[in-house]
């Protein structure tokens, strides 16, 4: 199950947490012009822990954040500082270092219900084209995980995201 979320101030609870699942054995090879179906659920919860649990109990699969390729920021929260988020993702064992940072103008739901590829049947392997296109274009810049936490870290450096 591929995996994207992202992350927005909650209404009654610190963050809101939107999920977005790939389906398995829905990469659309059937059909080749027809996008895979995801599943777009929200859950409001004191920290990302929490809402991993959360949507644990009522998704009919285990949440994995190891198959996760991108987390959404919305501006909102980045304003108000992701650092506490960004070091419960350094955290845990299963989110990979190469994941990818976006901070989003509009809110992260709003940002992960709009996206609709055309050129890919697999919303999983847009989010992993979406970042890589810095190898090509000047336009983006192929932001992980990793590279923002060290920055974060450092005196000499500051964090940069990709701003959609």
């Amino acid at each position: 199950m591929q995996l994207l979320f992202g992350i927005d101030v909650g209404d009654t609870e610190r963050i809101k947490v939107t999920f977005q699942f790939t389906m398995p054995n829905s990469s659309g090879e059937n059909n080749p012009g027809e996008t895979a179906p995801s599943v777009i659920d929200t859950v409001e919860a004191a920290c990302i822990e929490s809402a991993v649990n959360l949507v644990n109990t009522f998704v009919s699969k285990e949440v994995n954040l190891s198959h996760c390729k991108i987390v959404v920021f919305s501006e909102e929260i980045a304003k108000q500082g992701i650092s506490k988020e960004i070091y419960s993702l350094m955290n845990k064992v299963e989110v990979r270092p190469d994941t990818n940072i976006i901070i989003s103008t509009s809110t992260a739901e709003e940002y992960i219900t709009s996206v609709k590829p055309s050129l890919e049947n697999l919303v999983a392997k847009f989010y992993e084209i979406l970042p890589r296109s810095s190898e090509y274009t000047g336009y983006t810049s192929d932001i992980h995980l990793i590279d923002f936490f060290n920055k974060l870290e450092s005196m000499s450096e500051e964090p940069i995201a990709i701003l959609r």
